[in-house]
């Protein structure tokens, strides 16, 4: 198994974007009620509903950046996929 170090590095690099990612998601859940509960948010109607999105698309991002990355490297080490 030749660069095994690349294949564990990419599930480590998994690891650590989950918990950095979860660790900043209650700054992002807090600026964006901080942000939702101002009376001028916006100057069309839908803004409140496109603000209350945010910290679902901000999780949903670091949920597929870390798996991603979890799953490139255990392919890896199957020898299969981009790393195999």
């Amino acid at each position: 198994m030749a660069n095994i170090g690349l294949k564990v590095g990419a599930i480590v690099g998994g690891v650590i974007a989950l918990v950095i990612g979860m660790v900043l998601a209650t700054t992002v859940n807090t600026q964006a009620a901080s942000t939702g509960s101002a009376a001028n948010i916006g100057s069309f109607a839908g803004a409140q509903s496109i603000n209350d999105l945010i910290p679902l698309v901000y999780i949903s991002a670091i949920l597929l950046l870390g798996v991603s990355l979890f799953a490139i490297g255990g392919a890896g080490l199957a020898g299969l996929g981009p790393l195999g």
